[in-house]
C-alpha cells in the first residue's frame, strides 16, 4: 500500500485519504470514566484538540460520502473514525456531517479487551460538504459524545467534543492512528500493517511530516 498511497498523493498533490475536508479547531471534555489504559481518555479533564471533518470518497458538493472525524488527541494520540450504521462494524454513507455515529470500524485492542470507539453527533444539520462548515460553525459548535462499545455491555461514554471554529488546511498534518497510536489501544493484525503503508505512503507523497 505504501508506493499507491506515494503515487496517489503526487498526482492528487495532497492528501490520498478523505482529502475533501476541513481542519477544526476543538475542546475535549473526558468524563474520568474510560478504563481503557489511555491517561488522555480515562482521567477526567480537558484539552484542546484539533479535529478534521472529511469526505472519504471526495465526492463532489452534498453528495452522501462515507464521512471522517479525525481527532488528534495530546500524546500525540490520532483516533479516526468513519461514519457507521446501527453496528460500529458496518461502514455506512450518509448526506450530512451530524446525520449519524462515527466509528473505527475495526475494535481496538485494549486494557479493557476489545473496543470500538465511536462518536455521536449532537447539533445542526451540516450537509456533507465541507464547504458548509464555517457558515455553520458561525453559528455555533457541534458536539460529537466519544463513546467506548462493546459487544457484550453497554457503550460507555468517555468524552465530548466540541468543534467550535475551522482552521487553514495544512499539507503537513497528517492524521495517523499506527503512528500515532498509545500502546494500551492498538490496531492490531493486518490491517495496522495496511494502514501503516497506507499512511507512511500519502506522507511521503505530499511531505508531510506531523
Amino acid at each position: 500500500m505504501r508506493r499507491p498511497a506515494t503515487l496517489g498523493a503526487r498526482l492528487r498533490r495532497g492528501r490520498v485519504l478523505h482529502p475533501r475536508g476541513r481542519l477544526l479547531a476543538g475542546t475535549l471534555e473526558v468524563t474520568g470514566a474510560g478504563e481503557l489504559g489511555v491517561p488522555v481518555l480515562d482521567e477526567r479533564g480537558q484539552y484542546e484538540v484539533i479535529a478534521r471533518l472529511s469526505k472519504g470518497g471526495s465526492l463532489p458538493g452534498r453528495l452522501p460520502d462515507v464521512l471522517g472525524l479525525a481527532v488528534r488527541l495530546p500524546g500525540p494520540v490520532d483516533l479516526l473514525l468513519s461514519t457507521c450504521g446501527a453496528a460500529p462494524w458496518l461502514l455506512r454513507p450518509r448526506a450530512g456531517f451530524t446525520a449519524g455515529p462515527y466509528s473505527s470500524v475495526v475494535p481496538y485492542g485494549s486494557d479493557a479487551g476489545p473496543v470500538w470507539l465511536v462518536a455521536v453527533p449532537e447539533g445542526e444539520d451540516v450537509p456533507a460538504d465541507p464547504a458548509l462548515l464555517p457558515a455553520a460553525l458561525r453559528r455555533g459548535p457541534l458536539l460529537f459524545h466519544l463513546l467506548a462499545a462493546r459487544r457484550d455491555t453497554p457503550a460507555r461514554p468517555l468524552a465530548t467534543l466540541r468543534v467550535r471554529a475551522t482552521l487553514s488546511e495544512r499539507a503537513d498534518l497528517s492524521f495517523d492512528p499506527v503512528r500515532h497510536g498509545h500502546p494500551s489501544l492498538r490496531i492490531e493484525g493486518s490491517l495496522a500493517r495496511l494502514r501503516r503503508g497506507a499512511y507512511q505512503g500519502s506522507r511521503e507523497g505530499r511531505h508531510a511530516e506531523l
